[in-house]
């Protein structure tokens, strides 16, 4: 999603730099001789890419609500920031994490006086479009909203909704249609039809029940709640022709990837004699663990604790999610983990640490550690409730009555985020260990590197299946790794050929996997 939203806004072609760096490395395999001969692991290199994507201002100026432009887009500038830090050692790095940084605290949505679907105005970072439910209201004729409809379709804005008289006497129709046409099979329009609707709760045509019993997650998938607080027979929806609308939540995927490098900074800071001799730094540092951790407990009662003395987060039945009800990805609490994790290694305050290292245990014991050194996990936990899928009958979700089980495996963008957390988790000295991140550096190295073509690539899967060129920036994300890999140079100069081969413009991703190149050359013997 990251690379699909932000490619459009890439307005330049990355600048084509000399230098020596990783040039002559050995790569996978042999490979042609390719015109980008850039040096990414440079600072030249690097600030190119960060001054050509909307002057070295980045995202740090928008919010979160359309598109997660800081969740899938500002939040790896910042981390780019701090890695340049921690590779280089200037400052001048700190201080721009600090100029995005305020200006992404600045967007919380107290400060703006913006509220999400439950009418809160949080010290976060609300989201919208194209990840909460589609919602629509429907009216009486006195204007009175009597009914809720719902899909869990992604991209819900553009759903247009019809309501209209039945064809038997005294009731009503819903036509719902999807213009997207990936969200079915291809010449099978997304859109669905129910006539003879009652808004009589004992008739077998109570709206409520039918959209509840042909529910379909292959089309719209509509839903409904009745709103009348005595509900009864009553008065048809008044005839309406609307496009759905994005109800505002707050997601914990998206408010672990902001406060992460927020927390981070005050983490820098903290263990660093030489930054805590400043005053504006201490005084800085300070603010951004308050913020960060503000931020991280607005999910607390999303937790779940598991019988394993494990922890991760779910969504609230009737959330305007599709996933509401149920447990989250891998991403979601690892991403939050890393925020809890760098406020462990900041502060004294014990709180963080435990809460990080249920979250940390809940997804290291998930990995399937495999005969030839390796390791590999799925995209759900295997104990929760996606991984299982369920039926109408066992009530978890308003939005999505039924689904399958999600027992696909992790991708590597996603996996990034895993990884991120392992070996950040291991820094804290919290329960990942040396053989563990070996085990990961050998899970990039003999499963996700691929060749096509004689050029590297990677695989689409954790567990090496699948082909793909889509991830060759992404993976960078990996680079945390390279202290513990079989050959690191071999490691860092596969990656470095990706990067090369996609002759990446300047946008959030390219700006940090040129981070991620810096730091690992520099940082991780």
């Amino acid at each position: 999603m990251t690379n699909k939203i932000f490619g459009r806004r890439q307005v330049l072609r990355g600048a084509v730099l000399t230098g020596a760096g990783l040039a002559g490395l050995p790569l996978l395999g042999a490979a042609p001789a390719r015109a980008d001969t850039a040096d990414y692991t440079t600072r030249a290199a690097f600030d190119a890419l960060d001054l050509g994507f909307n002057g070295g201002d980045g995202l740090k100026n928008e919010t979160n609500e359309s598109f997660g432009q800081l969740g899938w887009g500002e939040s790896y500038i910042l981390q780019a920031y701090l890695l340049m830090y921690e590779a280089h050692g200037d400052t001048h790095y700190l201080d721009k994490a600090a100029d995005h940084i305020d200006s992404v605290l600045a967007n919380r949505d107290h400060l703006r006086g913006v509220t999400d679907w439950k009418d809160r105005s949080l010290p976060g970072w609300r989201l919208g479009h194209p990840y909460s439910c589609g919602e629509l209201f429907l009216t009486d004729a006195s204007g009175d909203r009597i009914l809720r409809l719902r899909s869990p379709r992604a991209y819900s804005t553009l759903i247009q909704v019809t309501v209209g008289e039945g064809t038997a006497p005294g009731t009503f129709k819903l036509y719902a249609k999807h213009p997207l046409p990936s969200f079915n099979k291809p010449g099978d329009p997304c859109e669905e039809t129910h006539d003879n609707l009652s808004m009589d709760p004992s008739s077998p045509d109570y709206v409520i029940r039918r959209l509840w019993d042909e529910f379909s997650v292959s089309d719209v998938g509509l839903t409904a709640k009745d709103l009348r607080p005595q509900p009864g027979p009553g008065p048809n929806p008044a005839p309406l022709a609307a496009t759905m609308a994005a109800p505002y939540f707050h997601s914990s995927v998206h408010t672990g990837q902001i406060t992460y490098p927020i927390a981070k900074y005050a983490r820098l800071v903290a263990r660093s004699p030489q930054l805590r001799r400043s005053r504006t730094l201490r005084a800085r540092a300070a603010d951004y663990y308050e913020a960060a951790s503000t931020a991280l407990h607005i999910h607390d009662d999303e937790i779940r604790t598991t019988s394993t003395a494990g922890a991760l987060y779910g969504y609230h039945k009737g959330d305007p999610v599709n996933l509401d009800g149920s447990d989250l990805p891998h991403n979601y609490s690892t991403s939050m983990a890393r925020g809890w994790l760098e406020l462990a290694m900041a502060g004294r305050d014990p709180h963080p640490r435990v809460r990080a290292e249920a979250l940390v245990r809940n997804f290291r014991d998930d990995i399937r550690r495999l005969p030839d050194g390796t390791g590999s996990w799925t995209y759900y936990w295997t104990g929760g409730d996606c991984y299982r899928g369920w039926t109408r009958e066992s009530g978890i979700s308003e939005n999505m009555p039924a689904i399958g089980a999600g027992t696909r495996g992790e991708d590597i963008s996603h996996g990034h985020i895993e990884v991120t957390m392992a070996v950040t988790a291991h820094q804290a000295g919290v329960l990942f260990s040396t053989p563990d991140l070996r085990m990961l550096a050998n899970t990039l190295t003999r499963k996700v590197f691929k060749t096509q073509d004689g050029r590297p690539v990677t695989s689409t899967w954790v567990d090496g299946s699948g082909v793909t060129t889509g991830y060759r920036q992404i993976v960078a994300g990996w680079l945390g790794l390279a202290p513990f890999a079989e050959d690191r140079t071999a490691m860092i100069g596969t990656v470095h050929q990706m990067i090369r081969d996609t002759k990446p413009a300047p946008g959030p991703v390219t700006i940090y996997a040129a981070a991620w190149l810096n730091w690992a050359v520099r940082t991780s013997r």
